[in-house]
């Protein structure tokens, strides 16, 4: 077989391998709440559908055996923080562009209310207890193999839980641990919803 018949056989592969990648390629838009879709960074759970952007977690766990830090149960302040907006961020805008990944803001006030913690804007985090409670269902997986982090504190030093972040289990359960222990990350992030990604059908 000459060069050029080689060359025509692999373009005629690569053709028939991107039309059958575009097979279940659909707008993120287009998939329902509690939906799923594949990526070469793992698969995500759509957790809301905005007006022009999406909700998104990943289905397991992104990063085990994490620190949420080794001083302080703050988020702003955390090496958790640093993990999310560094290694984690590029992942992401490796994989979606970074234009395509939506600035959000976090509410770190604590698990019984009180504002001293102030509010964050960033692209990647873990969610917040109050999100962990509104999306609760959607995030049960009991494949799971640990707890993960949410950016909230359980309380303050004042009220006596200075070291007390709350996390969730995999079935959804969300007590407080200590911010020294280690355990998931499991990043939430806002998408635009006008990319094309690859669909899950449901089994």
């Amino acid at each position: 077989m000459g060069k050029s018949s080689v060359l025509e056989l692999a373009k005629k592969l690569v053709a028939a391998i991107e039309k059958e990648e575009q097979k279940n390629k659909v707008m993120l838009k287009d998939i329902p709440v509690g939906g799923k879709f594949d990526t070469g960074i793992g698969r995500f759970i759509v957790l809301e559908q905005k007006e022009d952007c999406t909700a998104v977690i990943t289905e397991d766990l992104y990063r085990e055996d994490v620190k949420f830090d080794d001083d302080c149960t703050e988020y702003r302040k955390s090496s958790l923080r640093e993990l999310c907006e560094g290694e984690i961020l590029n992942e992401f805008v490796a994989e979606f562009g970074e234009d395509n990944i939506c600035e959000n803001e976090a509410g770190l006030v604590t698990v019984d209310g009180q504002e001293v913690f102030g509010k964050l804007l960033t692209k990647v985090r873990p969610l917040t207890f109050d999100e962990a409670r509104e999306y609760n269902n959607l995030l049960v997986n009991k494949d799971l193999p640990d707890w993960y982090w949410t950016c909230t504190p359980w309380s303050t030093k004042e009220r006596g839980w200075e070291y007390s972040v709350a996390v969730v289990s995999p079935s959804g359960f969300i007590r407080n641990y200590n911010f020294n222990s280690s355990n998931g990350v499991r990043p939430f992030c806002i998408l635009k919803s006008n990319i094309f990604v690859s669909k899950v059908e449901e089994e």
